[in-house]
């Protein structure tokens, strides 16, 4: 009997920008179509959710699966989507839109990521529309409102940080007229 195990590793810097996130007072929700176990070990390692997290209870660690997500009443999903970081796995395309819509309705911001036809909806859909630049195909980079050129999360804060301070000297600047 043999075993093979292949693991993807997450790439370098993702822990860190995910905890920059949290200082920053944004929210990472993690929609993938990964399988629940596969998507919260993910989520641990890049610190989506903090050690502690997922030691006590599924409901603790806020991994849902897409259908179960959505089974409970509209309510309880606003509820869960107000607070703190998430992940919906074996999540459809059509769950990523309905998860923009509800966060627009809770007067929040959504960002997406994507890089597939299926992605497309959601990118145009959401606040922020950002597609992979690599991997991305030429229909999720239309629909999106940037491309990534290197894939990676990590520019994603970068450019919210770049962003925030420029927000900041223009602040500086109006007031001193």
């Amino acid at each position: 009997i043999s075993l093979v195990a292949i693991k993807d590793p997450p790439r370098p810097g993702v822990s860190k920008s995910i905890d920059l996130c949290k200082l920053a007072g944004i929210r990472v929700i993690m929609i993938t179509g990964d399988a629940k176990a596969t998507a919260v070990a993910i989520a641990k390692d890049v610190n989506i959710f903090d050690d502690q997290d997922g030691t006590t209870s599924e409901t603790r660690t806020k991994a849902f699966e897409g259908r179960e997500f959505f089974a409970m009443p509209q309510s309880r999903q606003l509820e869960v989507l107000k607070h703190d970081n998430l992940v919906i796995c074996r999540a459809e395309p059509a769950d990523k839109q309905r998860l923009v819509k509800m966060l627009q309705s809770l007067d929040e911001i959504p960002a997406m990521t994507g890089d597939g036809v299926n992605d497309a909806p959601a990118l145009q859909q959401a606040s922020i529309g950002i597609a992979m630049g690599i991997s991305g195909t030429e229909v999720a980079k239309e629909a999106s409102d940037m491309v990534l050129v290197d894939d990676n999360f990590s520019t994603i804060v970068d450019a919210v940080e770049e962003g925030r301070c420029i927000y900041a000297n223009m602040q500086a600047f109006i007031n001193f007229l």
